[in-house]
């Protein structure tokens, strides 16, 4: 007797353990899955201006200079001024235009001799900032480091012992930025331009001469150091979401107008009810979205136009009007009036030219930059939407 209730008491426990493990394991399942459907994937952003007017940067700075070459005895240095211009085409790369100057020393030919002259050098650089590109861009850090190079022109006279000399050369170096606000930046920079044999009017069998130089300045931003971020992984999903709704929004209509079609009419009265019809002008959903400064339909939003042309085939009774628009942050009014004009009608000719609508039933406007459709997603703006008109009820239009 006491084995058997010892047995049904270990079955009792054996029970009450697996239905626990199940429970665990739905419950585990169930975490899983809601974590699959809460996982949203993030694509790469990039950064861009506006507008070409903004991200110039120019420098005045001075520092020591000194040039290695033919010499006798321990370096000399002088005087350097120095003075750019530049533009920031992303938060990772720039160019900028640099003059640096002022006078050179050497003793030649023995520690007695001193030779004094003037140089000027311009050269075009390429900058990288290398604390954007490697730690992310970040509009408010503190310090910088860009690394550049680039190609130059140097000119000495006034030198005692050729007169002028003239070489191309080439320029490499490093750049400290520190951010005093978003407009005005200190900078320390070291440089070095290389420079042919002849350029202190003494050869002696060298391959090439350098002047080194060490900077420090001022560097003004003009308009501020400013650039808008643009991911399409996001706006895709956005769009994604933007459909969804829609086909959520079609299937109820539809839905509501199959229970219309259920209920009985009531029976017909004598009266009879005169209807005032009054011209009817309505949005459709269909939309076609386009790239940063592109007026060409993608094949993804080229579904959205066949939409429109079977649309226009099943109402021959209405015309449709293409509206382009342009998002207002990027280009200029006038660049992104074009800009809307030719995306409405590129959409207008794929319906006439590809699908048979006649043109008479079409008409473009241009809404540019300055109306936008979608005032909280700039990026959404970049679109052509459609309007519906005709001399008649328009209930059954917007779709």
């Amino acid at each position: 007797m006491d084995t058997r209730r010892f047995a049904v008491f270990l079955f009792a426990v054996s029970a009450i353990f697996a239905a626990n493990k199940t429970n665990a394991q739905n419950e585990a399942v169930l975490e899983e899955e809601i974590m699959v459907v809460d996982f949203v994937p993030s694509g790469r952003t990039y950064y861009y201006s506006p507008y070409f007017r903004d991200n110039w940067f120019m420098s005045v700075g001075a520092g020591t200079q000194t040039l290695l070459s033919e010499h006798k005895g321990r370096l000399q240095f002088s005087l350097a001024m120095a003075v750019d211009l530049g533009k920031w085409f992303s938060p990772y790369w720039g160019l900028r235009l640099a003059a640096t100057g002022g006078e050179l020393r050497s003793r030649y030919p023995s520690e007695k001799d001193m030779v004094y002259y003037k140089d000027v050098v311009i050269s075009a650089d390429f900058l990288w900032d290398m604390t954007n590109t490697i730690g992310g861009y970040d509009p408010y850090r503190i310090v910088s480091v860009i690394p550049f190079v680039g190609v130059s022109t140097a000119y000495a006279f006034k030198n005692s012992l050729s007169g002028k000399t003239f070489s191309m050369a080439g320029t490499g170096g490093i750049r400290f930025g520190f951010r005093l606000c978003r407009y005005a930046d200190l900078y320390a920079e070291g440089r070095a331009d290389i420079v042919s044999d002849n350029f202190n009017g003494v050869i002696r069998s060298k391959r090439a001469e350098a002047i080194f130089s060490i900077l420090g300045g001022l560097a003004i931003n003009f308009g501020g150091t400013k650039f808008k971020s643009y991911n399409p992984v996001e706006e895709e999903f956005a769009l994604e979401a933007m459909n969804a709704k829609v086909n959520r929004l079609r299937a109820s209509l539809d839905s509501c107008r199959k229970a219309a079609a259920r209920i009985k009419a009531p029976a017909p009265t004598p009266e009879v009810v005169v209807k005032t019809v009054k011209p009817c002008s309505a949005s459709l959903t269909s939309a076609v979205r386009f790239s940063i400064n592109s007026a060409e339909i993608t094949p993804r939003e080229m579904v959205n136009v066949y939409n429109i042309a079977q649309w226009m085939k099943q109402n021959p009774g209405y015309r449709v009007v293409v509206t382009g628009y342009a998002d207002k942050d990027t280009g200029t009014p006038e660049f992104n009036e074009k800009l809307s004009r030719d995306r409405a009608g590129a959409v207008a000719s794929v319906l006439a030219d590809k699908y048979g609508i006649p043109s008479d039933r079409l008409s473009i406007e241009a809404g540019g930059g300055n109306t936008q459709p979608y005032p909280d997603h700039n990026n959404w703006n970049r679109i052509v939407i459609f309007r519906c008109v005709a001399d008649g009820d328009c209930s059954e239009a917007s779709h």
